[in-house]
């Protein structure tokens, strides 16, 4: 059997193969670096929120909230029935009612 002389590549083709190589390890680099989520029942910031939802949200709490005040009272939260039962898990400051903020990351999750 005879040998095959070594092929020369060019400077063109060298540039090519490690510009392939470099592009192709990259995208599997990067592909491998991406942070992991967790599960949107955990993490509010996994599920993104549109324009249409925060709208949503700021007018079912107007609508809840019926003195004005700012505040969603026990009794006012009875109209929402999802965050009436979950009112002292959301209210962080313990004050017995939700403001804006409590509220919003309870609709959240």
């Amino acid at each position: 059997m005879k040998a095959n002389p070594p092929r020369h590549i060019s400077a063109f083709e060298a540039r090519s193969l490690v510009l392939f190589a470099s592009l192709a390890l990259g995208g599997a680099a990067s592909s491998m670096a991406q942070p992991v989520r967790e599960p949107a029942a955990r993490s509010a910031a996994a599920t993104p929120r549109t324009a249409a939802a925060v709208k949503a949200e700021q007018a079912a709490f107007e609508r809840a909230d019926r003195n004005q005040d700012g505040q969603l009272s026990a009794t006012e939260a009875q109209s929402l029935p999802v965050i009436a039962s979950r009112l002292t898990e959301l209210d962080a400051d313990g004050n017995g009612s939700l403001s804006r903020e409590e509220f919003s990351r309870g609709a959240q999750q």
